[in-house]
């Protein structure tokens, strides 16, 4: 997270932002503070998720939405909770992720859709939470499968991450047959330079060398 940072809380920053009506001025020079703050975080998060489906100027463009559809929502953030600043750092950052995540999502919404799986497979989610064979008398604690997951997709290559973080981004809980828009998939497609049907293989093929990473790897962390 850095170095903590000089001058007003994240969450004071939020707080002067949520009084925007009795103190515009005061309102506005919280925002850029805050904008400056975290505007290179939310960058280097919405280009791994959203560059092959918006390019690098929608990237920018998106940044920049967030922070002011942020700044029209202040009011509704509990920036009243008290937690240290490191904590409140990463509140913040969480939640200007998920408000560009909705506005991704709005973009699409309501176009057509197509599959986005060849067959029903476990998606990242579960295999986060996955044992193999493992009986549930041996469970690994949930923290030490997720670093196994993420030390097996620091493993795959680049097309295979692009895909499993574009795919997963799309999926719905408890939705039998995945899909995702169309034109998602195209431009997906366009960035991979694959077609839609060998995205959905190597789609496979990633989900399928995590899961071998995870299990292989079991043993060891419970032998810890």
């Amino acid at each position: 997270m850095g170095v903590p940072c000089e001058g007003p809380s994240d969450f004071e920053l939020i707080r002067q932002m949520a009084e925007q009506t009795v103190d515009s001025a005061g309102a506005r020079s919280a925002w850029a503070q805050f904008y400056v703050r975290h505007k290179r975080p939310l960058r280097l998060v919405c280009k791994r998720h959203y560059r092959y489906l918006l390019g690098e100027d929608g990237v920018e463009d998106l940044v920049d939405e967030t922070f002011m559809r942020a700044f029209d929502r202040s009011a509704s953030f509990d920036h009243q909770e008290v937690c240290a600043p490191p904590i409140q750092e990463l509140k913040c950052r969480g939640w200007l992720t998920r408000i560009a995540e909705n506005l991704v999502r709005d973009r699409f919404r309501g176009q057509r859709e197509v599959d986005l799986v060849l067959v029903e497979v476990d998606d990242l989610e579960k295999l986060a939470g996955t044992q193999g064979d493992c009986s549930s008398q041996c469970e690994v604690p949930e923290n030490k499968r997720l670093e196994l997951l993420k030390a097996g997709f620091a493993l795959l290559a680049e097309n295979e991450k692009t895909i499993l973080l574009a795919t997963v981004f799309w999926q719905q809980q408890g939705r039998k047959h995945q899909r995702m828009p169309h034109l998602a998939m195209e431009h997906l497609s366009k960035d991979v330079g694959k077609s839609p049907v060998t995205i959905r293989q190597m789609r496979l093929r990633a989900l399928d060398k995590l899961k071998k990473y995870v299990n292989e790897n079991l043993p060891d962390e419970k032998a810890d």
